[in-house]
């Protein structure tokens, strides 16, 4: 049998697939409730020094942190629905049973810790895949000949979350995912792309997050 793969579209366009998974968590879409995402690579800066021969030497300087913003329309404090991002900026213990409410209690001298998280973007136009789990593992994905691209980064961080209203517009929030550009050992980078002509059969490579890098 011969495998026809898919055509990568003019560009994408429209509609994504947004997978937030706090670290050893659930993964939860929230494209649902998303406007607009920017992805902010790690730049990777440097800069000539001038040599007594009037020629330059290339300094290379440490690469910089990457964020990654979203604009969401937050519906509640839920940290299992995907409909929010309250709960996770706040840290501490999540509350799970109504009324929901962000954590204030810490303990003095503790070091607070920020929870750590996966962010995962997807575009496809394979229609059979749409759940949280099968953007991070598309090996399940049952269309023909689809194709699809994605970016993700680990070690995130929310560093900003900021909320806007009007009569204009519906309560929308700001949120800034921060993450470095390597891990700690300097050997896993913590964010890649990934492209494939056929999802169903040369997938994208599985995505965990249950432990950090």
């Amino acid at each position: 049998m011969i495998n026809i793969a898919g055509t990568f579209p003019q560009a994408w366009e429209e509609v994504a697939f947004v997978v937030i998974q706090k670290l050893g968590g659930t993964p939860y879409l929230f494209g649902a409730i998303t406007e607009t995402i920017d992805i902010g690579e790690p730049d990777y800066p440097g800069e000539s020094i001038p040599n007594i021969a009037g020629g330059r030497i290339w300094k290379q300087m440490p690469q910089e942190d990457g964020e990654i913003t979203f604009d969401i329309f937050p519906l509640h404090l839920d940290s299992t629905a995907g409909v929010g991002l309250f709960q996770e900026f706040a840290n501490g213990t999540a509350d799970t049973s109504q009324p929901i409410e962000t954590a204030t209690s810490y303990v003095a001298g503790v070091d607070r810790t920020r929870d750590r998280f996966m962010v995962a973007i997807l575009w496809t136009d394979d229609i059979t895949l749409n759940t949280a789990a099968e953007v991070l593992d598309p090996a399940g994905a049952t269309g023909t000949d689809k194709v699809a691209m994605r970016f993700y980064a680990k070690e995130c961080r929310i560093t900003s979350h900021k909320s806007t209203f009007s009569p204009d517009e519906p309560l929308k929030t700001s949120v800034t995912f921060k993450f470095p550009a390597m891990n700690k050992a300097g050997d896993t980078k913590t964010h890649g792309w990934g492209s494939t002509n056929d999802v169903g059969v040369t997938a994208l490579t599985a995505l965990t997050y249950s432990a950090g890098l």
